[in-house]
């Protein structure tokens, strides 16, 4: 079972230990942790969603940086990080999903004690448009 976990956060893209924060415009720091595509297993060119998964512990604290606090963070995420992924793995995806979640979950999980906030963007002419999730 690990090791077709292993296999399935090196097929999707998962962050190295040694990449650096991203910082948004709030001040909470968000780790990298994996990148999807959908549809699965397909070439850069078939690749039309990108599910930008992140970490953010400090999410924990809603009344601190509850989703009005770092919901402007989506969209510059999207625009940094979430464009580049799209230029370099996914040249022709129209959406770009982006997660936050307090710690580490698998894939279309959840657990009452862990945070979680999504937002979704349509790409449009180099640019992140919200899509009202």
């Amino acid at each position: 079972m690990k090791l077709a976990a292993l296999i399935l956060v090196i097929a999707t893209g998962a962050a190295s230990a040694d990449q650096a924060p991203l910082q948004a415009v709030s001040v909470v720091e968000y780790l990298p942790h994996e990148v999807l595509f959908e549809p699965h297993g397909t070439d850069d060119a078939a690749r039309r969603i990108v599910r930008m998964r992140l970490l953010a512990p400090q999410i924990v604290d809603q009344k601190q940086f509850g989703f009005d606090v770092i919901e402007s963070d989506f969209q510059a995420l999207c625009e940094s990080e979430g464009l580049r992924i799209v230029a370099e793995s996914a040249p022709n995806a129209q959406e770009i999903v982006v997660s936050v979640a307090s710690e580490a979950m698998p894939f279309g999980e959840s657990a009452p004690n862990v945070v979680q906030y999504f937002d979704l963007f349509t790409v449009v002419d180099g640019t992140c448009v919200w899509g009202g999730l």
